[in-house]
C-alpha cells in the first residue's frame, strides 16, 4: 500500500495529512541545511584572541573651572560622584546644601557627607557635564592635584 492509499483510507482524519508530512519533511531539510552552514562558517572562522595585560585601573581625565585632574573619575557603578572637601574648597566652591545622606562605602563602614554639589560644570574632553558631588571630609589628600 502505497502512502497516498493509506492516506484515502483515513478519509477526514487523513484530511491534509499529505500536506502537513511533506511540510515537515522540508521544514527538517532547511533545518539541517542550515545548521550545516553554521557548522561550516564556525568551523572557518575560529578565532583566539591573545591574553592581553592588565590595563590596570579605569580613568578618565577631567577637569573643572579649569583645573585638570588626571586620575579622577571611574565608573565603578555606585551611581555617586564624591568629591573631598579640600578639593572642592580649592576650586572656589564654599556654598553646599545641607545632606541628609549616608553612604555605606565598600569596605562597609557608615559615612556621613559634609555636604552637597549641584550642578558642577565638569569637563571631559570636549563635552562638558552638569553633576552633583557629594562632598566629604577626607582623612587624605588626593594625589593627583
Amino acid at each position: 500500500m502505497t502512502f497516498d492509499e493509506a492516506v484515502e483510507k483515513l478519509g477526514l482524519f487523513g484530511y491534509g495529512l499529505r500536506e502537513r508530512t511533506l511540510k515537515r519533511i522540508q521544514d527538517r531539510r532547511a533545518t539541517a541545511a542550515k545548521s550545516q552552514e553554521c557548522q561550516v562558517i564556525a568551523q572557518q572562522e575560529v578565532l583566539v584572541q591573545d591574553k592581553l595585560e592588565d590595563p590596570g585601573s579605569f580613568t578618565l581625565p577631567c577637569s573643572i573651572n579649569n583645573q585638570a585632574f588626571g586620575k579622577s573619575l571611574c565608573d565603578l557603578g555606585a551611581s555617586v560622584s564624591i568629591m573631598p572637601l579640600s578639593v572642592a574648597e580649592r576650586l572656589g566652591y564654599h556654598k553646599f546644601l545641607p545632606s541628609m545622606l549616608s553612604l555605606v562605602l565598600a569596605d562597609r563602614t557608615v559615612r556621613f557627607p559634609h555636604r552637597l554639589l549641584e550642578n558642577v560644570p565638569m569637563r571631559i574632553g570636549k563635552l562638558e557635564i552638569p553633576t552633583d558631588f557629594i562632598i566629604m571630609k577626607m582623612d587624605e589628600e588626593p594625589e593627583d592635584l
